[in-house]
């Protein structure tokens, strides 16, 4: 097939690393794969890195200039489907199939009321939670929206450092019996960065040792603000690091104990997937698509969203079993292994958008 694939995104983030993955397995399988996104952007350098062709566009509706440009390159390369992530993305998108006379898919990585969902040929959400939302929410009629998981390249989180553990942690300043903490993902207020730092005072008061890392950008700078008063408030400001954003996840992750996702809702988060795999233990919120990857006692914990005593109690049973922690770590990277990895869940978005070109040629 020949695909356009666009993406809005800037920085890295879980959407565009799967859009990028995605693109490679694409490419590896055979497909006529364009990358279009905005200058600049990261995945347009690890696109050309990996031999993708690229476009730029600023994916502005309007002036019409861009939409034109596309359009064209839509004709010239005689592209059969659009695949778009993000908003800004599917927004152009569901434009530009109008314009240059071609299918669009869009690949739902959030929760949105917004009436490009209804303009999509199909659409293809991250969880089934997500698929049960657009339906109820945007009215996607049923036939015209599938689920296809989240996944992991295990390629992309092999590090090669065998003593990466240590070392991390003696950059960071961390002690080997620190007991790490991390949180990775942007720091934004659904996120629920807030609640689990509410729930340290008890946690630190029986284990000392626990150090919080949150990762990620904060947005907006407000509740990065809000989140640390309330460390300081609660005395346990020194417990927590503020790392920002990282590019180096798949090594932090050899540094942690635990990975931790005090979450209101969610989709299927890239950043637990990549701690599954890695054998980090996982304690998450029993919020939107995460249940669909954990399973309560089996290969992690769940707590209920906004109850900071909740996480607490399962923080301190977490810290207090090492081999109940081994046990469930193991037990997620074998769900990994079986649902949640590129080459099949690459698979099923081929067939997706096959059967678009198909029914869109009839």
């Amino acid at each position: 097939m020949r695909i356009l694939e666009i993406v809005s995104g800037v920085t890295v983030c879980g959407a565009t690393v799967h859009t990028l993955q995605i693109a490679k397995e694409l490419h590896r399988r055979g497909n006529a794969i364009t990358l279009m996104g905005k200058p600049g952007a990261w995945i347009i350098e690890q696109a050309r890195a990996a031999g993708i062709p690229t476009l730029e566009s600023r994916l502005k509706r309007l002036p019409l200039r861009d939409l034109k440009a596309a359009a064209q390159f839509v004709r010239e390369a005689e592209i059969e489907v659009l695949l778009a992530h993000m908003s800004g993305a599917n927004n152009f998108a569901v434009w530009l199939s109008r314009l240059a006379k071609v299918p669009v898919v869009l690949r739902a990585h959030a929760h949105t009321v917004h009436f490009h969902w209804r303009m999509a040929h199909h659409i293809i959400a991250v969880s089934e939670q997500t698929r049960r939302y657009h339906i109820t929410r945007n009215l996607v009629p049923p036939s015209r929206i599938s689920t296809v998981h989240g996944f992991v390249d295990p390629e992309r989180l092999v590090v090669p450092d065998k003593g990466a553990r240590q070392v991390v942690r003696a950059e960071l300043g961390l002690s080997p019996s620190d007991f790490v903490v991390g949180v990775i993902g942007n720091i934004i207020p659904r996120k629920g960065q807030i609640y689990l730092v509410r729930a340290l005072p008890k946690v630190v008061t029986r284990c000392p040792q626990v150090r919080v890392l949150l990762v990620g950008v904060t947005h907006p700078p407000r509740y990065g603000e809000q989140v640390k008063r309330e460390a300081a408030r609660l005395g346990v400001s020194e417990t927590v690091l503020w790392l920002g954003e990282r590019r180096d996840v798949p090594r932090l992750l050899q540094a942690l104990d635990l990975y931790a996702l005090p979450t209101l809702s969610d989709m299927l988060p890239m950043a637990m997937l990549e701690a599954m795999w890695a054998e980090v233990p996982v304690l998450a919120t029993d919020a939107g698509g995460i249940p669909e990857a954990i399973i309560d006692g089996v290969n992690g914990w769940l707590v209920p969203p906004k109850d900071p005593n909740a996480l607490a109690s399962a923080l301190i049973e977490i810290i207090e079993n090492p081999e109940e922690r081994a046990r469930r770590a193991q037990n997620a990277h074998q769900r990994l292994q079986e649902s949640f990895t590129v080459q099949p869940q690459v698979a099923k978005i081929e067939t997706i958008l096959k059967r678009v070109v198909e029914q869109s040629s009839c």
